[in-house]
C-alpha cells in the first residue's frame, strides 16, 4: 500500500526521528507555512492549507506509536503515490498556479518553466517556478528564481514574501529578515509580513524581540486567529526559556517565581484564539509539568551541604551525647536522647521532603 505523503520529507527528519525532534520539526514547519495560509494570492494559501493539513496529519500520525508502526510498514512497501494526472485549463501561469494550490509541484515546476518561456521576462512566472522547486526541495533553484523575480519587481511585497520563506526554509534568517522587512515597508498595513518578521524571530529563539514584533499586531488585530497563533507561540516559547536551568533539549524550573511566571503566559497563550491545535496541546505539557513540579518529593541534599548538616549531622551530633548522658547515668539524658531524635526526624523531613522544583534547584547549585 503507498502512503499520500513522506511526512518526514515533509517535516524535513530521519525515519528514525524520535519524537522530540518531529515535535521541533512540526513547530518549525508549521510557523513556515501557517502564515502562508493568510496571503492574497489564492494559490499560496491553498497551497498553504494543504501543507498545514498534511503538517496535523504528520503530527497525529508520527507520535502515535500504533500508527506509526502502520505507515512505516506502508511506507516502506509502496512508497509515495505519484500526483494523479489533472487535464491542464488555461495558459501556463494558470496551470502553475492550480498545480501548486494542489500540492502537485513536479506539474507546477514544468507548467512554470514554460511559462518562463513563452511569457519572457515575467515576475509571475519566476516566481511560480520558485515556489515549485522549493516544494520540490530545490531551495538553490528556488532562490535564484525568487531574486529574478524581486529584480524584474522590486516593489512587489508578496513576492518579497515568498523570498523569505525560500530563505527561511533554508535558514538564511538574516536574509528572510531583510526581504519581510522590505515587503513590511512596502504594505504596511498587511500583518501577514509583520508576522513573518516575528517568526523569523521565534525560528531564532529571540522571543523578547518577537514578541515586541507580534505584540502590537495583535493589538490591531485582536480577532484574527493567525496574529493569535504567532503571539501564543511566542508566549509560550517564552515561558520555556523562563527556567535559568536550560539544557539542549529540556528545562527545569527551580523557584516559585519561575512557576509563576511560567502559569501567567501559558495562561494568556491558553486564552487566545488561535483556531490551531498545536497550541492547546503545548499549554497542556506544560501546564501539566509544572503542576509536577510543584508535587513534593523525597530528595536528600549533598552530603557535604549545609542543608545536609543541618538536617543530619547537628541532630545526630545531639543524639550521640544524649547516648553518652544516658550511659553515664546523668538525670534527664533520656528525655535529651528522645528529643534530639525528634530533632532529627523533623529537620530530615523538612529538608528531605521538598516540591520537585527546589530538588531541581538544588541539583543545579
Amino acid at each position: 500500500m503507498t502512503v499520500q505523503v513522506d511526512f518526514y520529507d515533509l517535516l524535513g527528519v530521519a525515519r528514525d526521528a524520535s519524537d522530540d525532534a518531529v515535535r521541533d520539526a512540526h513547530k518549525r514547519q508549521t510557523r513556515i507555512w501557517t502564515k502562508r495560509t493568510a496571503s492574497a494570492d489564492q494559490s499560496t494559501r491553498q497551497e498553504a492549507e494543504t501543507k498545514t493539513s498534511f503538517l496535523r496529519q504528520a503530527f497525529d500520525v508520527l507520535l502515535d506509536p500504533a500508527k506509526r508502526q502502520a505507515y512505516d510498514r506502508d511506507l516502506a512497501a509502496g512508497g509515495v503515490a505519484a500526483p494523479v494526472a489533472q487535464q491542464g485549463g488555461g495558459d501556463w501561469v494558470t496551470q502553475a498556479r492550480a498545480a501548486l494550490g494542489r500540492g502537485d509541484y513536479r506539474s507546477a515546476a514544468y507548467a512554470a518553466r514554460e511559462a518562463t518561456h513563452s511569457t519572457g521576462n515575467s515576475p509571475e512566472a519566476w516566481i511560480l517556478r520558485a515556489r515549485a522547486n522549493a516544494g520540490l526541495g530545490q531551495l538553490q533553484d528556488a532562490l535564484y528564481e525568487a531574486k529574478q523575480a524581486t529584480t524584474i519587481a522590486p516593489n512587489n511585497a508578496d513576492y518579497l514574501f515568498q523570498t523569505g520563506v525560500i530563505q527561511e526554509q533554508m535558514q538564511q534568517w538574516a536574509d528572510a529578515l531583510g526581504s519581510y522587512q522590505a515587503a513590511a515597508r512596502i504594505a504596511p498595513n498587511e500583518f501577514i509580513y509583520q508576522i513573518s518578521i516575528g517568526g523569523v524571530f521565534l525560528q531564532h529563539k529571540m522571543t523578547d524581540k518577537a514578541l515586541d514584533v507580534l505584540e502590537p499586531v495583535y493589538a490591531a488585530y485582536p480577532a484574527e486567529p493567525l496574529v493569535a497563533f504567532y503571539l501564543a507561540s511566542a508566549l509560550l516559547d517564552k515561558a520555556e526559556q523562563t527556567p535559568r536551568i536550560q539544557s539542549a533539549d529540556t528545562y527545569a524550573a527551580s523557584s516559585v517565581d519561575e512557576i509563576v511566571a511560567m502559569r501567567k503566559l501559558i495562561e494568556r497563550a491558553g486564552n487566545l484564539n488561535t483556531n490551531d491545535p498545536e497550541i492547546p496541546r503545548r499549554v497542556h505539557d506544560i501546564k501539566q509539568y509544572l503542576d509536577r513540579m510543584e508535587e513534593m518529593s523525597w530528595q536528600v541534599p549533598g552530603l557535604f551541604g549545609f542543608s545536609s548538616l543541618r538536617a543530619v549531622g547537628i541532630p545526630f551530633a545531639a543524639i550521640v551525647l544524649a547516648f553518652v548522658l544516658f550511659g553515664s547515668g546523668v538525670p534527664g539524658a533520656g528525655f535529651l536522647f528522645l528529643l534530639a531524635a525528634a530533632g532529627l526526624g523533623f529537620l530530615t523531613y523538612t529538608t528531605c521532603w521538598v516540591p520537585r522544583w527546589k530538588a531541581a534547584a538544588r541539583i543545579a547549585r
